[in-house]
């Protein structure tokens, strides 16, 4: 297969591809949902001295998102009844939940360190858990092509389509490559910014650093906590 010939047989299949790509947005924006609230709650667990919220966390970063992908496809039912309402429990959903038990843990880390900062006034260096969190749904996204392990129809899932249609194997390279383009476009620009709002942010923590020392009161800035890092364990 030439490159004019990959080039054209792509642009032909960039919708179909495209509407597998908002599937991996969906299973992401789905698994931060589920799991955040969550996170945040074991975190104030945690602050207020609970070791149960200390344990739940430790038990959300243990498991390997691939195996749990597969626990939540077997063992949870297509549908339940609740009340006489039906609960559908779609493949993508399924995905979503496996997902979100890594962001339980991860939120939980990181909004209890932002807690923390709260708790001794330090505003600035609370907020570096915005970053950091939207820096892990660009992991999750990525991640998120997992599912098409367990038939959700995300991009990685209609490549193997894509490829199959096609019946060249020189397919195969092209139709990942563009695929890996899709992940790339979406997630290297949102980490850069992220990348800018923390050196934005670490900027005010040296600037109120040094007005609080000018002043003689000591201040615990960025440069002396830095971000919320992912898998501290801090109970």
């Amino acid at each position: 297969m030439t490159a004019a010939q990959a080039l054209e047989m792509l642009m032909v299949w960039t919708p179909f591809l495209a509407e597998g790509f908002l599937w991996n947005i969906l299973v992401s924006i789905a698994a931060m949902a589920i799991g955040t609230p969550i996170g945040i709650v074991l975190a104030r667990l945690r602050l207020a001295g609970s070791r149960t919220g200390a344990w739940l966390t430790h038990a959300a970063r243990l498991p390997p998102t691939f195996v749990l992908i597969f626990y939540f496809a077997y063992i949870l039912p297509r549908e339940i009844s609740l009340a006489g309402v039906e609960i559908h429990f779609a493949a993508w959903l399924k995905a979503a939940l496996a997902l979100a038990v890594a962001v339980i843990g991860f939120v939980s880390d990181n909004a209890l360190s932002s807690l923390r900062h709260l708790r001794r006034g330090e505003r600035i260096e609370a907020l570096y858990f915005l970053p950091a969190w939207t820096t892990y749904f660009v992991i999750i996204v990525m991640a998120s092509s997992t599912a098409s392990v367990i038939g959700v129809p995300e991009i990685v899932y209609r490549a193997n389509t894509v490829i199959a249609a096609t019946g060249e194997a020189g397919a195969t390279l092209w139709v990942y490559s563009y695929a890996m383009l899709w992940f790339l476009l979406f997630c290297w620009p949102l980490s850069c910014l992220m990348s800018r709002i923390r050196d934005r942010l670490e900027g005010r923590g040296n600037e109120a650093d040094a007005k609080a020392s000018h002043h003689g009161a000591p201040h615990h800035g960025a440069s002396q906590h830095g971000a919320p890092q992912h898998g501290a364990s801090q109970s």
